[in-house]
């Protein structure tokens, strides 16, 4: 009888993957409760005696109400299509509650809200979003940033944006919800949590989204709250969140085979991050420190996101830095945030992200005792030979969000319906100024640079073709950026 062949993803689980220092997703708590046997305790919704995800009913309400209580929600459920799921979510949710609702949304949210957007016909309104080229990071909105956009659109529903970024920046979010909250007797205030699964946890972090008083948080587990890949939670506030509606869109979106596996994961996280978290994440905060002030003495020409001066010059779109991330420019420096990747990867050394000019590593419950010193030792071998000369500095491509506009030329999903009918294949250059039929995105962050319905910015362009140029992830549908689709 023929043996069956060997399966690549599980010789590269079982064999390669705990030879790396993995400062990257996911963050997984060491000490939290575990599945014994994932295969022969593999279960389905037929096993129906403990209770059903979709009507929190069992163990699975049981498990709801701690999270919930752990992280000062009204009401909280679980996830197992990690936030981009619960983003969809959320999305429906406003569309069940206005066939017309406007939302205004951060520049620097994620594509899975766009697409929500664009899947649910929802009006939107981008608000004014800086960037920071040295660190490639879009800041959170201001305070007044967003109250300007409420004054301007009463009428919108909802604000929406990302907190913390990326790179660790974390938005002023208790004020922001004291004026979306004094401005609206109705707007709800939506904070894209993926990246904060853990700030409720620890003194020394910026304050959660529920404990900031927004009405809907959505948090990846897995990213850096002690959780497997694929899992998150989505908590909401009652007082302006129909709860009514948010169960109905949670219905129509979540499977009904999750991975029992999953949910256990996450819910073993929580209990661990409540009875454990502040020391847990205490180790990974004092770690961090440890991290940064080796590569200071060591590479002198490092630029740091948590630089004091920088911060207190962007107070009034960041309230304070996620302390277990650390996020570098490489300005100074020779070589791509893509080619310090790589180089790292062949010391078996995985960072989260990459750039044109930065890099950021998140600092990861499980990180081995041993992997501050074997990473800075790594990093000052590959860029100690690699400074500019005569401390020059590498101009950073221009913000490729300037030109966009904070409303669509045509609607997103009109504009994706038009583009089999009407659209037409441009090479890159020639698509500039002309309304995009597609959208066109650096992975990660998942930020798209190009959205159907807005028009192409030659800012947007060179950045892409730097991004590729240099060894990025494009996200398109020709990824060679040869061509894109305009209308």
């Amino acid at each position: 009888m023929p043996q069956p062949t060997s399966s690549p993803i599980v010789r590269v689980l079982n064999r390669d993957v705990g030879r790396y220092h993995r400062w990257c997703t996911p963050s997984i708590l060491e000490d939290q409760e575990r599945v014994e046997d994932f295969y022969a305790s593999d279960v389905s919704i037929s096993a129906g005696f403990f209770g059903t995800l979709v009507d929190h009913t069992g163990i699975f309400g049981e498990a709801e109400r701690f999270a919930a209580e752990a992280q000062g929600a009204d009401r909280s459920v679980f996830s197992v299509h990690g936030s981009s799921g619960s983003n969809w979510i959320v999305l429906r949710m406003l569309a069940l509650e206005r066939q017309d609702a406007l939302v205004l949304v951060g520049r620097s949210i994620h594509h899975s809200i766009l697409n929500g957007l664009k899947a649910f016909n929802i009006d939107f309104r981008f608000l004014p979003t800086p960037y920071e080229p040295r660190f490639e990071a879009l800041l959170p909105p201001s305070v007044e940033e967003i109250a300007e956009g409420l004054r301007r659109y009463p009428e919108a529903i909802a604000v929406i944006y990302t907190s913390p970024t990326y790179e660790g920046l974390a938005a002023n979010t208790r004020a922001i919800a004291r004026a979306v909250h004094d401005l609206s007797d109705h707007a709800m205030l939506i904070v894209d949590e993926a990246w904060g699964g853990h700030l409720h946890f620890h003194p020394e972090l910026p304050l959660s989204a529920m404990a900031a008083g927004a009405d809907v948080a959505v948090q990846s587990t897995h990213k850096l709250a002690g959780g497997l890949q694929q899992t998150g939670l989505l908590h909401w506030r009652e007082e302006r969140v129909d709860s009514e509606l948010m169960e109905e869109a949670y219905r129509e979106y979540v499977t009904t085979s999750p991975s029992y596996h999953l949910l256990a994961s996450a819910d073993a996280a929580v209990r661990t991050l409540a009875a454990e978290g502040e020391a847990a994440l205490g180790l990974a905060i004092a770690r961090t420190a440890e991290l940064k002030a080796a590569l200071r003495e060591r590479l002198p020409d490092l630029e740091f996101l948590d630089d004091p001066a920088w911060l207190e010059a962007i107070a009034g779109h960041a309230a304070g830095t996620d302390r277990v991330k650390t996020t570098l420019g490489l300005a100074r420096y020779a070589l791509s945030g893509y080619e310090v990747a790589d180089a790292l990867v062949e010391r078996h050394i995985v960072i989260e992200k990459a750039g044109v000019n930065t890099i950021t590593l998140i600092t990861t419950f499980q990180l081995a005792g041993d992997a501050v010193t074997a990473t800075v030792e790594a990093l000052a071998d590959v860029l100690g030979a690699a400074v500019r000369p005569d401390g020059a500095r590498r101009d950073p491509p221009a913000n490729p969000f300037r030109a966009m506009d904070d409303r669509a030329v045509i609607h997103p999903y009109q504009a994706r319906r038009l583009a089999k009918a009407i659209g037409r294949e441009l090479p890159l250059r020639e698509a500039v100024g002309h309304v995009a039929a597609e959208s066109v995105e650096v992975y990660p962050p998942g930020v798209p640079l190009v959205l159907e319905g807005f028009r192409v910015s030659a800012d947007a362009v060179d950045y892409l073709l730097a991004a590729r140029d240099e060894g990025g992830s494009i996200v398109a549908r020709d990824t060679s950026l040869a061509t894109l689709r305009v209308l």
